[in-house]
């Protein structure tokens, strides 16, 4: 709780203080991405590189429940969550049936074939140009045509996921995502219907996922082919991984870092990558809990002093 309060107060004045609001927008969608992400590595041990399929499907949805339907935006939101879900739920379905390395494989092979149909079907999603001009309508009678106000609802959609993941990783249905991480085998012999577990778990971070891109879509009115591209799930694995595997909160750090650093050193030099490779490289040399590891140790040592 003390954590979450933590995360609320630096959420509410991060654009008072940095007065960068569609950056700091940017992070929060990308955070969400992350977190959802850590719902099938960090909780169910499953690797996924298809976790921009989910982003993209729910961006696209979102963005054509605005243009076609003139849809309120919770109603689109909504939209984008159900359809991430539902697309997850498929994916997994179908993913959790290979084994090992083959699972992970089937995730990416999926993420690919979602971004051929994003590329050719251009009346839907605009292929390779994106899809532009999305409308970002009032709620409940409150303009989010200002940045900042854009953030602020942006933070409060944010938030109220990540109170849910919370919520989720502490119940019953966490531990047992956790007992199949640990021993599947074991966890079947129990008792536990390991498939419907691990569907649902799918189900769950594909939402998230869809509402991220939900939000994405509505951030710069634009929706770019990059958000199904397999770069996109590359990049939140890295932020996973950078932050720490395991903890919701490793998850939203790592794709902070990750979003400001790209962000930054793209402006910088041309080959930004190679330094953010070794930063990369580093923690995953040295730092096998990510960063977020480092700052729990730092606590607890100075909670001993």
């Amino acid at each position: 709780m003390r954590r979450f309060a933590i995360l609320v107060v630096l959420v509410a004045v991060a654009p008072l203080v940095l007065r960068y609001p569609e950056l700091e927008t940017q992070i929060l969608t990308f955070g969400l991405l992350a977190v959802a992400f850590n719902l099938l590595l960090g909780e169910m041990g499953f690797l996924s590189f298809g976790q921009a399929t989910f982003n993209g499907v729910g961006a696209y949805i979102a963005a054509r429940a605005l243009l076609d339907a003139h849809a309120p935006l919770p109603i689109a939101l909504l939209g984008a969550l159900l359809a991430g879900g539902a697309a997850a739920a498929l994916v997994g379905a179908l993913a959790i049936t290979g084994r090992g390395v083959y699972g992970v494989m089937l995730t990416f092979a999926f993420n690919e074939m979602a971004y051929f149909i994003a590329f050719q079907w251009r009346s839907v999603t605009g292929g390779d140009d994106g899809l532009r001009g999305i409308p970002r309508p009032d709620v409940f009678g409150i303009s989010l045509d200002d940045a900042t106000r854009y953030y602020y609802f942006t933070a409060l959609v944010v938030l109220l996921a990540f109170a849910a993941v919370l919520r989720i990783v502490d119940s019953p249905f966490g531990a047992v995502l956790r007992a199949i991480r640990e021993n599947e085998g074991r966890a079947r012999a129990i008792g536990f219907r390991v498939r419907r577990f691990k569907i649902a778990a799918f189900a769950l971070s594909g939402a998230l996922s869809g509402l991220a891109g939900g939000l994405y879509a509505e951030l710069f009115h634009f929706v770019p082919l990059q958000a199904i591209d397999l770069d996109t799930s590359t990049n939140i694995v890295i932020a996973a991984l950078l932050g720490g595997i395991g903890s919701p909160y490793g998850a939203l750090l790592g794709a902070a870092i990750f979003t400001v650093l790209s962000n930054s050193l793209s402006h910088v030099w041309a080959h930004w990558p190679l330094i953010f490779g070794l930063v990369f490289c580093a923690v995953v040399l040295f730092f096998r809990t990510g960063l977020w590891g480092i700052t729990e140790r730092w606590s607890r040592r100075a909670a001993h002093a």
